[in-house]
């Protein structure tokens, strides 16, 4: 992640200068670009050394300004990957004699979600500027799209997965698990 904030920190000094020169040209106004890009270098600095590679983990299921692997352990859970990016392993979640709900906001970051295609899974995702691509080939970029897995039996108790992508890519992918029991 520190790749991707570097990126976007480099991105908006590249894009004040250009402000700066159109600025002067057009309207003969004079911003003082060498010293606000020094400052700005100086608080990049600063919160790379205050946050450690500007890593933040708000909490065991939040995302900030950081990369991570998650991986579901309880039930109904939400996950939130804000200016990051991370993977939600839901591919080994069982289910008892209940439905799951899960919930997964992606705001400004990149998210996979990961899934078992043999359980019964219904993905629902809202997404606003945004791209959200499901395993069936559809994509959502404004609006709602829904996915249910091959393994969804009408009826019957399911995985429940809400998605809500702002401003971000969210993909949803089919991890098929091996059998662990060997074959003679």
């Amino acid at each position: 992640m520190g790749f991707l904030f570097s990126s976007f920190f480099w991105g908006a000094v590249i894009i004040l200068f250009g402000l700066s020169i159109i600025l002067n040209a057009v309207f003969n106004i004079k911003i003082p670009v060498f010293s606000i890009i020094i400052a700005l270098i100086f608080i990049y600095i600063g919160l790379k050394i205050l946050f450690g590679s500007f890593g933040i983990k708000a909490s065991k299921n939040t995302v900030v300004f950081s990369s991570s692997d998650l991986k579901s352990a309880n039930k109904n859970e939400e996950y939130n990957i804000i200016f990051g990016r991370g993977s939600i392993d839901l591919s080994e979640v069982e289910l008892d004699d209940e439905h799951l709900n899960y919930e997964v906001n992606v705001i400004f970051g990149k998210g996979d979600v990961l899934i078992d295609p043999n359980k019964p899974v219904i993905v629902k995702v809202s997404s606003v500027f945004s791209s959200a691509h499901l395993p069936d080939g559809n994509v959502a970029a404004i609006g709602n799209n829904s996915y249910v897995s091959p393994g969804y039996v009408k009826g019957k108790k399911y995985i429940s997965v809400n998605t809500d992508v702002v401003f971000g890519e969210l993909n949803i992918i089919e991890i098929k698990k091996v059998s662990k029991e060997k074959e003679f």
